[in-house]
């Protein structure tokens, strides 16, 4: 740092944070950012990444955007040094599940250690730590997750985190509909409920719409010898009632089949990589007609592969940013005695074998990427292995593997992001009237996705959050 600026800067600081004092408690929040590299993800080239720029904030929203040599700071503003960092819009998982937790505990259907922690005792911590959970996101730089689908108290998790400060803005989808039923999740609110014709799905969406969900989210399941006509009809009839509603559609489609089958019924948003083959004209030209969302998920099975066989490790980041409780539950497979496990889990331990890469998704999310079909990024969030929050990394490295530039990565996670949120008129930018959701880095996220991680200060809703604070306020 330049040492004549520094005390400059805390005498500023100083004064200004006296000056806000004296504006009493009625006057807005005001914040000014100065001399940070500005990144712009829903711009091209050069104009996308501008140095020297300060931001002003006044109570939740962007005021003032400009070069810090004409850009006045307001006064009584609190001033937050920028220079040598980067500001980035705040990060969007357009993927995620409260209900889950991301550790072994979380998905009996997957592996059943109910003997060990009852299926019901882990739900009541997941509702019981959401305020940890929550915490979690904004420490990693998350100021806006889209929930595709859950029991009905997920639109509470939408009430509590619009009561939090500390929280993401948070959209929602109820219980999924499903081709096949899922009973190792059957509580008294399932998240998960069959549908065995088209009219049974048109009743469990108008279940649905007084909660005002953000999303309907159809399960597609295609089993062999099931019939896939008689599957999209379902889809298609759950999608017609819910946009006569005004409400999106969201599939869980992993084949390319049920992917197109979703398409043809109407899907706004496709939560999931084909995974299968490669895509195909017929699947671009369908989702550029409906133009729809596609959120690859590139890490979610890895990560389940990854824990199943004993070789899951936290990065860095999840060290740093991950809910403690969470990570220390993750070395629970080394600690449960072997009788208890399932015999293929026992098997993956003792192979110890490094899963492969999701070739395919990667070149799938490539593929789509350079037709322009619009990519979301998500994680999965709450899945073994995919852990709310620091989780977001993992898939923004993979995205940038798969070919996809820091920027174009970054866009994924913003502007993309926005639209699946529902959001775009208001989070994404970094522009006057945007919201203040916003990331201020220590490295150039334009170089490597990977300096995303590279968390100094948080913005939700004009709040400074010091990451590191966060994480220690939930130990």
């Amino acid at each position: 740092m330049n040492f004549v600026r520094a005390p400059l800067l805390a005498a500023i600081g100083f004064f200004c944070a006296n000056a806000a004092a004296e504006q009493g408690p009625s006057a807005p929040r005001v914040v000014a950012i100065v001399d940070a590299t500005v990144v712009h993800p829903d711009r091209d080239g050069a104009d996308a990444i501008r140095p020297h720029t300060t931001v002003v904030i006044e109570g939740s929203r962007i005021s003032q955007v400009g070069p810090s040599s004409s850009t006045p700071v307001p006064k009584g503003a609190q001033v937050v040094d920028g220079a040598g960092k980067w500001l980035i819009p705040g990060l969007i998982d357009g993927h995620v599940h409260f209900f889950q937790s991301g550790n072994f505990y979380t998905r009996p259907d997957g592996l059943d250690l109910t003997k060990r922690v009852p299926y019901a005792s882990e739900v009541a911590r997941n509702k019981a730590r959401l305020a940890a959970t929550f915490k979690v996101w904004i420490a990693s730089g998350v100021t806006t997750v889209v929930d595709v689908g859950g029991p009905l108290w997920n639109f509470e998790v939408r009430k509590a985190a619009q009561a939090s400060e500390a929280a993401p803005h948070v959209a929602v989808a109820g219980p999924l509909v499903s081709m096949v039923a899922d009973p190792k999740l059957e509580l008294d609110d399932p998240p998960i409920i069959k549908a065995a014709t088209a009219e049974e799905g048109v009743r469990l969406v108008a279940r649905q719409l007084p909660y005002q969900p953000d999303y309907i989210k159809v399960w597609f399941i295609h089993e062999q010898g099931t019939d896939l006509a008689a599957q999209e009809a379902i889809v298609r009839a759950v999608g017609e009632t819910a946009h006569t509603a005004g409400v999106p559609l969201a599939v869980h489609a992993t084949e390319l089949v049920t992917a197109k089958a979703a398409l043809r019924a109407g899907a706004d948003y496709l939560v999931h990589s084909v995974g299968d083959e490669p895509v195909d004209a017929e699947f671009l030209d369908l989702a550029k007609r409906n133009k729809a969302l596609y959120c690859p998920t590139l890490w979610v099975i890895s990560g389940y592969r990854y824990a199943f066989a004993g070789l899951w490790r936290p990065t860095q980041a999840e060290q740093r940013l991950a809910d403690p409780q969470i990570l220390a539950m993750m070395r629970d497979l080394e600690r449960i005695p072997k009788e208890e496990l399932p015999p293929r889990i026992v098997e993956r331990m003792a192979e110890a074998k490094t899963p492969p890469p999701p070739t395919m998704m990667l070149r799938n999310l490539k593929s789509v990427h350079d037709a322009g079909v619009p990519v979301v990024m998500g994680t999965d969030a709450g899945n073994i292995g995919t852990l709310h929050g620091p989780s977001v990394f993992r898939e923004m490295a993979l995205m940038q593997e798969a070919g996809l530039t820091p920027l174009q990565v970054l866009r994924a996670a913003t502007v993309n992001g926005a639209r699946a949120a529902r959001r775009e008129s208001t989070v994404g930018t970094i522009a006057p009237g945007a919201a203040a959701d916003l990331v201020l880095l220590t490295a150039d996220p334009t170089v490597d996705i990977n300096n995303a991680a590279r968390i100094y200060r948080v913005f939700r809703k004009g709040r400074m959050f010091d990451p590191d604070e966060l994480i220690v306020s939930i130990r």
